[in-house]
């Protein structure tokens, strides 16, 4: 069996590029996977381009944050993924 991965997405205003870098995560072809978008306080629609993914596959998780940081963000992702 495969190990899980935990793949964390900063996001910071990503509406743009979002849905394109979770679907080249996706497009792998490594099933054993969750992925973990934190926004990191966007002022645009990045939460609802992740809300949409995260109803679209069941290994995506969503977690909003406000503004701290790409290494805060990272950090939430390390303290959120599953074990």
């Amino acid at each position: 069996m495969n190990p899980k991965l935990s793949i964390i997405v900063p996001s910071y205003n990503a509406e743009k590029t979002l849905e394109m870098c979770i679907n080249s995560i996706q497009n792998t072809g490594y099933e054993n996977l969750e992925i973990l978008i934190i926004n990191d306080g966007s002022k645009d629609n990045t939460e609802i381009v992740a809300k949409k993914l995260m109803q679209e596959d069941s290994r995506i998780r969503y977690i909003y944050q406000d503004n701290a940081g790409v290494s805060f963000a990272r950090n939430n992702g390390i303290e959120n993924a599953t074990r």
